[in-house]
C-alpha cells in the first residue's frame, strides 16, 4: 500500500471540534463520504487503460488492434498524451509512465508491505486522480445511476483540490510551474522553495546548485532533483521504496500533537484537517 499524507483505508475520523464548530462537522461529514483508497485506485485504473490502448494503437502501425474495445483513436497521440496527462507527459515519455503505473497498481493492491513515492510518482498518482474525478463529478451531475459503478463516494462531488491538500505529501513536481488549482495546502513549501532558489541565483550560484543545496528542511530527494532537471529517466526512481507492514506508519499523526492560536493542542491530523477546512470553505465563498 502507498504511503499518504493520511490513511487512504480511514474513513470515519472523528474531529475534535466537530461539536464546537459547525462549519468544520459539515467538512468532516463530507471526508467521510468519500472513498480514498477507490479514488486512487480507479484513477489508476483509468489511466492504465488509456495509456495501455493507445501503446497498443502505437505498437500496430497506428491502426486500432482487432482485439480493443476502444470506440476513438486520437488522430495526434502526441497532443493527447499532452492534453490528458498535462504533468506525466511534461516529464515522462508514455512508456516510462506506463511502466510507472503498473507499479502503483501493484503496489496499491498489496496490503503486506508499505511503499514510499517520490516525486515521479506523485505526479502520475496527481493525473491519474485527476481524470477519474471529472469522470466521476460528470456523472454526478449527468447520470448519477451510472456514477454508482464508479462509487468514488457516497454520492457527493469529489473536490479534487481538497483530496489532494490532503493526501499528498507535497507537490514538489510543480516547482517553478504553474499550478492549476489553489492546492494552498502545499504552495508554502513550494514558494518557500522557489524564493530560496531565486535567492542563492541573485548571489551568483548557478541555477541547477542552487536547486541542489537548499537549506535541509526545503531539501529535495534525489527523484525531485533529476525530475526538475529534466535528467533522462532511470528505470530504479519509478521504484518504490518498500517499508515492512509495521501498523505504525500513521501513529504520529494521531498520537502528536501541535499547539494552534485558537484551539490549543490537537493532534497533527485534527490540526491538518482543521487547515483545509478553512482553505476549503474560503474557496467555496470566493
Amino acid at each position: 500500500m502507498l504511503i499518504f499524507s493520511k490513511d487512504i483505508g480511514q474513513r470515519d475520523h472523528i474531529h475534535v471540534l466537530e461539536d464546537k464548530l459547525p462549519n468544520l462537522k459539515d467538512y468532516m461529514e463530507y471526508q467521510r463520504k468519500l472513498f480514498p483508497y477507490t479514488i486512487v485506485r480507479a484513477g489508476l485504473d483509468l489511466a492504465y487503460k488509456e495509456v495501455d490502448d493507445i501503446l497498443s494503437f502505437i505498437d500496430n502501425d497506428y491502426r486500432p488492434p482487432t482485439d480493443s474495445n476502444r470506440q476513438e483513436y486520437p488522430p495526434d497521440v502526441d497532443q493527447w498524451y499532452r492534453q490528458r496527462f498535462p504533468w506525466s507527459s511534461a516529464f515522462l515519455k508514455m512508456e516510462d509512465m506506463h511502466y510507472t503505473l503498473v507499479t502503483l497498481i501493484k503496489a496499491m493492491d498489496s496490503f503486506r508491505t508499505h511503499e514510499t513515492a517520490n516525486s515521479y510518482h506523485w505526479m502520475v498518482l496527481y493525473d491519474s486522480v485527476h481524470n477519474i474525478i471529472l469522470v466521476y463529478n460528470s456523472l454526478i451531475r449527468e447520470n448519477p445511476d451510472q456514477s454508482r459503478d464508479i462509487h468514488l463516494s457516497s454520492g457527493v462531488k469529489v473536490e479534487f483540490d481538497d483530496f489532494i491538500n490532503n493526501y499528498w505529501p507535497n507537490l514538489d513536481f510543480m516547482i517553478f510551474s504553474q499550478a492549476d488549482f489553489p492546492h494552498k495546502r502545499h504552495m508554502q513549501r513550494k514558494e518557500s522553495i522557489e524564493e530560496a532558489i531565486k535567492q542563492r541565483m541573485a548571489e551568483g550560484e548557478e541555477p541547477l546548485a542552487a536547486l541542489e543545496n537548499l537549506q535541509p528542511n526545503l531539501k529535495l530527494d534525489a527523484a525531485t532533483l533529476k525530475l526538475l532537471r529534466r535528467d533522462p529517466v532511470e528505470t530504479k526512481f519509478l521504484e518504490l521504496t518498500s517499508h515492512p507492514e509495521t501498523g505504525k506508519q500513521y501513529e504520529s499523526l494521531y498520537q502528536k500533537n501541535l499547539k494552534t492560536t485558537e484551539h490549543g493542542k490537537i493532534s497533527i491530523i485534527d490540526s491538518d484537517y482543521l487547515a483545509n477546512s478553512e482553505y476549503f470553505l474560503n474557496q467555496k465563498s470566493e
